[in-house]
């Protein structure tokens, strides 16, 4: 069932990944995967508004990145309202992801790409792998 928030997920009366209580679990591994992700989003927004400044000349390419920064800022606004909401809203939206621990890493390999700004589209690709993992609708195409 497609949310508001642009995921995707099979709604569990009062419990959370796993089999916990949403409301009796401290969430731990959902949030520090989702601040992992928001750290992620965050550096990425900064290198696609830089390569967006680079690349004035070229409407073609700055459309694609331009696209490409709106869906990386949905998702670092989605990440950044479910931490704000706790940890009972971060577990609803990792759904049922038995990975956490692995995203978590892989978010945190991604914001380390976004770093180095010829690898963005590495980082990209990563945080798409992501979505997939956690169940939200994937970016309509790869970088």
């Amino acid at each position: 069932m497609k949310q508001g928030n642009g995921s995707r997920r099979k709604v569990q009366a009062l419990k959370g990944p796993r089999g916990s209580q949403i409301g009796g679990t401290d969430g731990e591994l959902e949030v520090k995967a989702l601040e992992a992700l928001r750290t992620a989003y965050k550096r990425l927004s900064r290198v696609l508004s830089d390569e967006i400044d680079r690349s004035r000349k070229n409407v073609d390419r700055m459309s694609d990145l331009g696209g490409r920064l709106r869906w990386v800022a949905e998702r670092h606004s989605m990440v950044h309202t479910a931490l704000a909401a706790g940890p009972a809203y971060a577990a609803y939206l990792c759904g049922e992801c038995d990975q956490l621990p692995e995203v978590r890493s892989l978010a945190e390999m991604a914001a380390k790409m976004a770093n180095d700004g010829n690898a963005y589209p590495t980082a990209l690709n990563l945080l798409n792998y992501i979505d997939h993992e956690l169940g939200w609708m994937p970016i309509e195409k790869s970088a």
